[in-house]
């Protein structure tokens, strides 16, 4: 997927959420490459959409989940897209073991709302992950933040995420560091 991509797939689920006759917001975070896309400006491109939910009302999102994967699917069958194109793993995997900022409303699809973090809570979630991918797009978040040393960047983690989550991702972490700050001790 490209950005002109996932903008027009989260403008369809948008549509197909109200269709379905939701009309309470429905709030989520996103993060990863989708966000690399659209708020970075990345050239890369990438296979589905990351996000967190961040509707703290339980029963709007109790009622609607059914509504959700419905519509969900209906924009994957109509843009022959896989299923998972709308990524909720990285909640089930990350929730608890990061701090879930709010972030601003980006844009608005009938009732889907789609909120968007600082760039260093994106930066911080691809250090701890460590993976070739997460490196390229840590440089390309470096240039776009004030963040220009190891020290910055612990800092940011350790405003971002817990220091159990640093502990388990410890070797992500150690990988990034030595990829992006390697003239440093």
């Amino acid at each position: 997927m490209q950005a002109a991509d996932i903008e027009k797939y989260l403008a369809q689920l948008g549509g197909e959420l109200q269709t379905r006759g939701i009309e309470q917001p429905l709030h989520i975070l996103m993060i990863g490459g989708a966000f690399m896309l659209l708020l970075a400006h990345s050239s890369r491109s990438t296979d589905d959409v990351d996000f967190f939910w961040l509707d703290g009302n339980d029963q709007t999102l109790e009622q609607a989940i059914s509504l959700w994967h419905e519509s969900v699917q209906a924009v994957a069958v109509n843009n022959d897209l896989e299923i998972d194109w709308l990524n909720y793993m990285t909640h089930l995997l990350m929730y608890g073991q990061v701090t879930l900022p709010k972030g601003r409303v980006w844009k608005k699809f009938g009732p889907l709302h789609i909120h968007v973090p600082a760039k260093e809570y994106v930066l911080a979630l691809k250090i701890i992950a460590g993976r070739g991918k997460d490196i390229v797009d840590s440089r390309v978040l470096l240039k776009q933040t004030k963040i220009r040393t190891r020290e910055q960047a612990q800092a940011l983690l350790d405003r971002y995420i817990p220091p159990l989550t640093q502990k388990v991702n410890a070797d992500g972490i150690a990988k990034s560091f030595k990829e992006l700050f390697e003239e440093q001790p």
